[in-house]
C-alpha cells in the first residue's frame, strides 16, 4: 500500500498540462516499470476512464483498485490528486500578484508546445497497441473525422465503439 501511495503520489507531483499529458507518465510507470497493469488493461482503464468525469486522473482509481482492490482506489486517487490539490492551493493565492509577471507569462509560453508533445507522443504509442487490426484502423480513422470535422462529443464516439465493439465483437 505504501509503494502504491508514493508512485501516485509522485506521478501526481508531476501532474501537469491536464489529464492527458499523464497518459504518457502512467503507461511508464504501470505498464513497463511496475508491472502493475498489461498494455490491454492499460489500454481498456483509460478506455473505460473516459466515460467519467476527470478522464484521464481515473485511471488512477482504476490502477489503484485492479491492485489492491477499493482501499487501493482511494489510495492511488487520494495520492494523486494530492500534490495538485496543494500546489492550486498555493497558486490560487498567488495568481492575482504575479500573472502580469513576464517571466511567469513566458514560463506558460514555453509549457504550452511541451505538452502538446506529450500528447502526441502518448496518442502514438497507446495507438500502436490500441489499433492492431483493419477494423481498428477503420474505426479510428471514422473516429477523428468525428471528432475533428464534424465536433461529434468525444462522450459519444466512446459509446458508439462501445455498441459496435459489443455488436461485431471487434
Amino acid at each position: 500500500m505504501l509503494k502504491l501511495f508514493t508512485v501516485f503520489l509522485k506521478i501526481g507531483c508531476i501532474f501537469f498540462g491536464g489529464g492527458f499529458v499523464l497518459i504518457p507518465v502512467l503507461h511508464k510507470e504501470l505498464v513497463l516499470n511496475l508491472h502493475w497493469l498489461s498494455e490491454r488493461e492499460f489500454i481498456d482503464g483509460t478506455a473505460i476512464s473516459q466515460l467519467t468525469p476527470g478522464p484521464i486522473a481515473v485511471l488512477a482509481t482504476f490502477a489503484g483498485y485492479r491492485i489492491e482492490g477499493i482501499i487501493g482506489a482511494l489510495i492511488g486517487t487520494f495520492a494523486l490528486f494530492l500534490p495538485a490539490t496543494l500546489l492550486m492551493l498555493i497558486l490560487s493565492r498567488s495568481y492575482e500578484k504575479f500573472r502580469n509577471l513576464s517571466s511567469v507569462q513566458k514560463i506558460l509560453g514555453v509549457l504550452s508546445p511541451v505538452i502538446v508533445g506529450l500528447l502526441i507522443a502518448a496518442a502514438l504509442h497507446i495507438g500502436q497497441a490500441a489499433i492492431a487490426s483493419w477494423q481498428g484502423t477503420i474505426i479510428f480513422v471514422i473516429a477523428l473525422i468525428a471528432l475533428i470535422r464534424f465536433k461529434i462529443s468525444p462522450a459519444f464516439l466512446i459509446i458508439g465503439s462501445a455498441f459496435l465493439g459489443f455488436l461485431f465483437h471487434f
